[in-house]
């Protein structure tokens, strides 16, 4: 991770609303830390060295892009490979798990748009969810997509919180019936050091204008009002998102968006149907009629 992105990383991860498994943002979490306390560290990019410590990170190890894409043009078929947390304009981090990132999909979107080609988008999708922002824009173009296009979005996998807001933004989404859905939620996730500062015999001084202003910074404790704040955006957020489903799902009821997930089967108003894998899928999309 260069080091002029961890302010971007911090920020992103303790300051702004989340929809994705909790477990997974934890992860990410714990990864942040151990890298800013020098857990991992870069070493020489050769195999044996790297084996001899499993926390080492090498240099060339940049973190994939979960995003591929291949069209079939002579079915008129186009496929969005998308595996990772969901994110937009991620910074460069050599550590973690592979990324969605919405600018590149967009770009990708756009390339169906303008292809007279292709009368069909399929996002195949294997996620925990991520980032809210840029989830809105992204809907609006798979959205105006689908005005001269079929729009299918599948996941054999996962496809949670952030997942789902995406799977909207399709006409129509499938799944294997053991696949993990919902997580229907948003969250803000403060980090309060000012104890463990405390405890290392550091001393924050601070000087700032405004209320709520230097929310989160390292080494403040956090107040009622902050806390609040934090809590009006995560409110804000979540009526969004369950606005966001019911508009594309009238059936869904709202106990079923309160962050939990369901094995899919069991959750039939969240899907129009199941597929055991892509291949069948597209099967069925080629048969003849």
């Amino acid at each position: 991770m260069r080091t002029k992105q961890l302010p971007h990383v911090s920020a992103a991860l303790y300051g702004m609303p989340w929809s994705i498994l909790p477990q997974s943002h934890a992860e990410l979490g714990l990864l942040y830390r151990s890298y800013i306390r020098g857990e991992l560290q870069p070493i020489e990019s050769n195999p044996a060295a790297i084996e001899s410590n499993p926390t080492a990170i090498a240099p060339s190890g940049w973190v994939s892009s979960g995003i591929s894409y291949e069209a079939d043009h002579s079915h008129g078929i186009a496929i969005l490979h998308l595996s990772g947390i969901i994110t937009k304009r991620a910074p460069d981090l050599m550590c973690g798990p592979q990324l969605i990132d919405l600018s590149k999909v967009d770009a990708l979107l756009d390339e169906v748009a303008n292809d007279d080609s292709i009368t069909t988008l399929i996002s195949d999708v294997s996620t925990p969810g991520g980032m809210i922002i840029g989830l809105e824009e992204t809907a609006e173009r798979i959205r105006e997509i689908s005005a001269t296009k079929r729009t299918i979005c599948y996941t054999d996998y996962q496809c949670c919180s952030a997942g789902i807001h995406f799977a909207y933004g399709h006409d129509e989404f499938y799944s294997a019936k053991s696949a993990i859905i919902g997580s229907i939620g948003t969250y803000c996730a403060g980090l309060d050091d000012s104890r463990a500062w405390e405890m290392e015999g550091l001393e924050l001084i601070l000087a700032k204008s405004g209320n709520l202003k230097a929310m989160g910074h390292p080494g403040k404790q956090w107040t009622p009002e902050e806390r609040e704040w934090l809590q009006e955006q995560a409110d804000s957020a979540g009526q969004e998102f369950r606005d966001w489903v019911t508009s594309r799902r009238p059936g869904v009821k709202d106990e079923t968006m309160q962050g939990q997930w369901f094995k899919a089967a069991a959750i039939p108003e969240l899907v129009d149907g199941y597929y055991r894998d892509l291949p069948a899928l597209l099967a069925d999309l080629m048969a003849p009629v």
